[in-house]
């Protein structure tokens, strides 16, 4: 029954870096493009790498230490998809405007890659009289 708990949790948290490794691998991206772009620094770049590469080598350790007892890891892989599914299940929760969490998620994440990729600097932004479909 211990083991099984320590596999169930090693599972979280495996699930929760694995989460936060692709977080930042994703916003290495958007950097490293607005850095090509001139439109963020350096420091954009390098703290998206360090936010990938953390939790990406404490997962590697993890995934090496969890493996050394030759059982079958039930358990843990149901601990790993535990994460992901919670995140899930938070943004399906209605928000107090009526809209569902993650719309709001995402609508962060499209104005903040688009501050970072400089869509809307040579537009002078977006106000009512512009076409949206044509600056993204």
């Amino acid at each position: 029954m211990t083991q099984t708990v320590v596999d169930l949790c090693l599972g979280l948290l495996a699930g929760g870096l694995a989460v936060s490794a692709t977080w930042g691998f994703f916003w290495l991206a958007i950097g490293v493009i607005g850095l090509s772009r001139g439109t963020c620094g350096w420091r954009v770049v390098l703290k998206s790498l360090m936010g990938g590469l953390v939790p990406m080598f404490l997962l590697v350790g993890l995934v090496w230490w969890g493996s050394g007892t030759g059982r079958e890891k039930l358990w843990f892989g149901v601990g790993l998809a535990g994460v992901p599914m919670v995140l899930l299940a938070l943004g399906l929760r209605r928000m107090p405007d009526g809209k569902l969490a993650g719309t709001h998620l995402l609508e962060g994440i499209r104005y903040l890659k688009g501050d970072i990729l400089g869509t809307h600097q040579g537009c002078g932004g977006c106000d009512h009289e512009h076409d949206h479909e044509t600056c993204r």
